[in-house]
């Protein structure tokens, strides 16, 4: 085995096993804006992504029809894509508004985060900006409904 991971590799694992690789040779940053105000941030640092989500709505509504998949599903798509990024040798750090709240992959050191994903390769960083990350994606999708 040549340090791949041991999970049969689907076409998500090989994109994100490609898009790491264009991550880890790229340095710079990335400002994505709406109605001419900055709704995401990227700053690419060699094998570090921060991705700092400003403007939630940037994302849009999910494409899934049942937009309320299970917390275990999240948890196993987070789990996948961190041993992912954890093999390619590189760290995501998203961030809310500027802050912190939670990192992916190599450089991750969770402590109790890794009792509640039973992950190594994701760590929170902040509950707090998390939870209000998951409100603000949550009121986004909502107003995307209603209009």
């Amino acid at each position: 085995m040549t340090g791949e991971s041991n999970f049969v590799k689907d076409d998500g694992s090989l994109a994100l096993n490609n898009l790491a690789n264009i991550v880890k040779r790229s340095t710079g940053k990335i400002n994505i804006k709406m109605k001419g105000k900055t709704a995401l941030a990227l700053d690419f640092k060699k094998d570090k992504l921060l991705l700092d989500i400003i403007d939630p709505t940037v994302f849009g509504r999910t494409e899934q029809d049942n937009y309320d998949v299970g917390l275990f599903e999240k948890i196993k798509a987070a789990k996948k894509v961190g041993r992912i990024l954890n093999n390619n040798g590189l760290s995501v750090t998203i961030l809310r508004k500027g802050k912190r709240a939670l990192s992916i992959g190599r450089e991750t050191t969770p402590t109790i985060s890794g009792l509640l994903t039973g992950s190594d390769d994701i760590q929170i960083d902040s509950i707090k900006q998390v939870t209000k990350l998951g409100r603000d994606m949550k009121k986004a999708n909502h107003n995307k409904d209603d209009a």
